[in-house]
């Protein structure tokens, strides 16, 4: 017997069977009913990697169901959150100020000559850089004891600059020095501050705090007369940042003033410390007089004539004539009449 036939017929009914399966499931897939396969969704609002040139998931294009008008899932109507992102503000152009850095919150105290030279010797062996350097360690000490951090700064060779100076940032620095030995009759102390500061106001201010606090706790008289322009044109005063208020301070003279310097060093040091706080306490002590560096004359720079009321450094100068040898009085000669 031929079962060709009806094993032809079986085969036909299976391809009509197949091809309708497959035209009703392209069918149910275009109109949304059957779920896609695929890479697990994505939380709205999350990125992905990928390619949007390819058509994949990229990070410029957010995971999210678009949805077909009348399409239904299994338990109701769809409702698909769209993500939205909101860019972030570009501030117009002038308005973003960068805030200034902070000048770190230490002092520096500049022992002169130290690590560099020995500056000015005695005749009998004793040296500048051991003065300063004694009186920096104990300012730093008085400092850190009021709760102020300090550090003690080197010398360097002036035509180098170099580290810790270049650039060096605290809220203040004073550098200390001390006069030369070989000037007998010479006594007192004197406080300056750099000719091109970019901070004059600040600078003025903690040279009076140091020149009042100083001079009231060592007694020295102040010895203008003697500022010159290696004082107001110190190499530090160039390396250091421009915010930084510095001042120089030459605490006496080696010769007349050792005994003061070598055997009351802590009132020294005392009258430095002093005069710091006060600058950054914010006190204004009275206006002191000073020195302007410019075209020098014999017996020194000349001077800017500003005065601290009342203060002892005005110099006796009487407007009235003085009387001169024979009695007379020595005045402006009267004008003849007629």
């Amino acid at each position: 017997m031929d079962h060709r036939p009806a094993g032809l017929a079986r085969l036909t009914v299976y391809l009509v069977l197949a091809t309708l399966t497959v035209i009703a499931l392209s069918v149910l897939s275009t109109r949304g009913w059957l779920p896609r396969r695929g890479p697990a969704a994505a939380p709205a609002g999350t990125w992905v990697s990928g390619n949007p040139d390819t058509g994949a998931d990229s990070p410029a294009t957010p995971v999210a169901a678009v949805p077909t008008a009348g399409a239904t899932l299994a338990g109701g109507p769809a409702h698909v959150v769209l993500p939205t992102f909101t860019p972030l503000p570009t501030p117009a152009p002038g308005t973003a100020s960068p805030t200034p850095a902070r000048p770190p919150d230490q002092v520096g105290i500049l022992a002169g000559h130290w690590q560099f030279d020995s500056g000015a010797v005695c005749a009998d062996g004793y040296r500048e850089v051991d003065l300063t350097q004694d009186v920096a360690i104990r300012v730093r000490n008085i400092l850190t004891t009021a709760g102020i951090p300090a550090e003690i700064l080197p010398e360097h060779n002036p035509g180098v600059p170099q580290a810790p100076l270049l650039g060096y940032r605290a809220r203040a620095l004073v550098a200390l020095h001390a006069d030369v030995c070989d000037l007998p009759g010479y006594s007192g102390f004197k406080v300056a501050r750099g000719t091109h500061s970019t901070t004059p106001e600040q600078d003025d201010r903690l040279v009076d705090c140091l020149d009042q606090a100083y001079g009231a706790a060592t007694l020295l008289p102040r010895h203008l007369d003697t500022i010159s322009i290696n004082m107001t044109n110190y190499y530090v005063f160039r390396e250091i940042a421009a915010d930084t208020p510095a001042a120089i301070i030459e605490l006496g003279f080696l010769h007349d003033d050792r005994d003061l310097l070598t055997g009351n060093t802590y009132q020294v040091a005392r009258g430095v410390a002093d005069g710091i706080l006060c600058f950054l306490r914010g006190e204004c002590p009275a206006r002191t007089r000073r020195w302007r560096v410019g075209a020098t004359r014999t017996g020194g720079p000349r001077r800017a004539r500003r005065w601290r009321v009342g203060g002892n450094d005005r110099p006796t100068r009487s407007r009235s004539p003085t009387p001169a040898p024979g009695g007379r009085a020595r005045g402006p000669r009267p004008r003849r009449r007629g």
